[in-house]
C-alpha cells in the first residue's frame, strides 16, 4: 500500500460522515458538520448531464465559510486516456486562472487534490474520475483551518463511489495493443522459422 493510500485510509477512519450526496451514478460523503444541501442545476451550455450544488453548515448563514460546492459532469465516453493525464489536464485548466500551490494525483484511485489561495481564503478541490464522468468537490474556508480541511478533503476523496471504475476503455485499448503485439511476435517468429527451414532445405539440396 502506498504512503498516500495509507494516509487517506487513516484520515477517513478519523473523520465521521453524516451527509451523503447521491447524484446520477456517483455518491460522496462529507463530514458531519455539513448538513444543509442545496441542489442547483443552473442551465449551462454543456451537451452532457451535469449537476451542481452547495453544502452548508448552517443554511441561515450561507455567505460565510466553510462551504462545500460540487459539480458532476456525465461523460459516457470517459476512460479512453490514462487517469494521470486526464487529471493533469483538468487541473491545468483551473490553474490557468489561479495557480495551485499543492497538487496531489492518486492515479491508482483516479482522483486528485489541489489547493488554491483566493482572496485571503483557501480553496481545496477534489477531482474524481469514474466510468461515466467526473466529480469536482471544493471546500472554501479560512486559511487558519487548512490542516483539518486538508484531512476533510482526503476523506471526501476516499468516500466517492462511482457506478463503475474509470479506465475501462483505456484498459481495453491497452489489452488490444498487447494482444496485437503478441500476435505480431508469434507471426514474425513463424516467418523466421519458415525462412530458416527453407534456407536449410536449399543448403542441403545444393
Amino acid at each position: 500500500m502506498s504512503g498516500i493510500a495509507l494516509f487517506v485510509m487513516l484520515t477517513a477512519m478519523g473523520v465521521t460522515a453524516q451527509t451523503t450526496v447521491a447524484l446520477r451514478d456517483v455518491t460522496f460523503s462529507v463530514p458531519r458538520e455539513f448538513k444543509q444541501v442545496s441542489r442547483q442545476n443552473i442551465p449551462m451550455k454543456y451537451d452532457a448531464f451535469y449537476e451542481n450544488g452547495k453544502i452548508f453548515i448552517d443554511s441561515t448563514d450561507i455567505e460565510n465559510p466553510p462551504l462545500i460546492l460540487y459539480q458532476y459532469y456525465e461523460n459516457p465516453d470517459a476512460g479512453a486516456e490514462q487517469s494521470q493525464a486526464v487529471l493533469q489536464n483538468l487541473n491545468a485548466i483551473m490553474s490557468k486562472d489561479i495557480a495551485s500551490d499543492t497538487l496531489i494525483i492518486n492515479a491508482a484511485r483516479d482522483y486528485s487534490v489541489a489547493r488554491y489561495q483566493i482572496a485571503g481564503k483557501t480553496l481545496y478541490e477534489v477531482k474524481s474520475l469514474g466510468e461515466r464522468g467526473w466529480l469536482n468537490v471544493q471546500l472554501m474556508d479560512k486559511i487558519e483551518n487548512d490542516q483539518p480541511n486538508f484531512q476533510k478533503m482526503l476523506f471526501i476523496a476516499a468516500s466517492i463511489k462511482h457506478s463503475g471504475a474509470y479506465g475501462r476503455k483505456y484498459k481495453e485499448q491497452v489489452d488490444y495493443s498487447v494482444t496485437a503485439s503478441k500476435w505480431f511476435i508469434v507471426v514474425f517468429g513463424i516467418y523466421l522459422l519458415i525462412y530458416g527451414l527453407r534456407k536449410w532445405h536449399q543448403k542441403n539440396n545444393s
